[in-house]
C-alpha cells in the first residue's frame, strides 16, 4: 500500500474507562452505540455548538449542564494516543508511506489532540467539523481521495466502526476493521500486512 489512512479516536487515540468517571463512562457507552446517535455526529459535524451539545447531553443523560460541561472536558483529558498505534505509524512513515488521518471529531477535540506528537507524522488529515461532512457519507471518502491526492485502491483505510469501513470499501479503498478494545492484536496484523518483509 502506497498510503494508509487511519481514524482517530478508537484508533490512534485512546482512553481507558478503568480511569473514567460513571458519568463518562455512561456517556462514552450512548456515543458508541450502534447506530452513532445524531446528535454527537452533528457535533462532530460542526454544526452543534459546545453549548448546544451541553444541553441535548443534559436531556439524554438527566443530569446537569454543568456535569455535562464535566464529562466532555474529562473526554478530552482522559485521552492519549494509543502505544500499539503510534510505533506502527511511525514504523509506516520510515518504509516511506504516506499517513493520513480521517476523522469524525468536532473543534474542541481536534485542537486539544493536536498536541500530541504523534501528528508530526501525518502527511495531511480531514477532519468532520472543518468540512461538514462526517463518515460514512460518500462525499468524504471522496474529498480524502481528491485532497490528498491519492488512488483508493493502493490505500489502505483503518476505521473502528465497521459501517465507516463499509462505506470507504463502497469507495474503492482497502480496509480494515480495527478493534478499539485490543488494540495490540490490531496493530499486530496490520504489521503484518503493510510491514512484513519492509523493516
Amino acid at each position: 500500500m502506497k498510503s494508509v489512512i487511519f481514524d482517530l479516536g478508537g484508533v490512534v487515540l485512546s482512553r481507558d474507562k478503568k480511569l473514567c468517571s460513571s458519568n463518562l463512562v455512561a456517556f462514552l457507552d450512548i456515543i458508541h452505540a450502534n447506530p452513532t446517535p445524531t446528535f454527537w455526529l452533528e457535533f462532530d459535524r460542526g454544526v452543534l455548538t459546545w453549548e448546544e451539545m451541553l444541553l441535548i447531553m443534559a436531556d439524554t443523560m438527566q443530569i446537569t449542564r454543568n456535569q455535562c460541561d464535566d464529562v466532555l472536558r474529562e473526554a478530552i483529558e482522559q485521552t492519549y494516543p494509543a502505544p500499539a498505534t503510534c510505533q506502527l505509524i511511525e514504523d509506516l512513515k520510515k518504509c516511506g508511506t504516506k499517513i493520513y488521518a480521517l476523522s469524525n471529531m468536532s473543534f474542541e477535540f481536534i485542537s486539544a489532540f493536536h498536541k500530541f506528537p504523534i501528528f508530526k507524522y501525518f502527511d495531511d488529515e480531514i477532519i468532520s467539523c472543518h468540512c461538514n461532512l462526517i463518515k460514512p457519507e460518500r462525499a468524504i471518502y471522496e474529498l480524502a481521495a481528491n485532497k490528498f491526492g491519492i488512488i483508493p485502491a493502493e490505500t489502505l483505510f483503518i476505521d473502528d466502526k465497521p459501517v465507516n469501513t463499509r462505506a470507504a470499501a463502497d469507495f474503492g479503498f482497502n480496509v480494515f476493521n480495527f478493534d478499539r478494545n485490543n488494540p495490540e492484536l490490531s496493530c499486530g496484523e496490520l504489521r503484518e500486512m503493510l510491514l512484513e518483509g519492509s523493516l
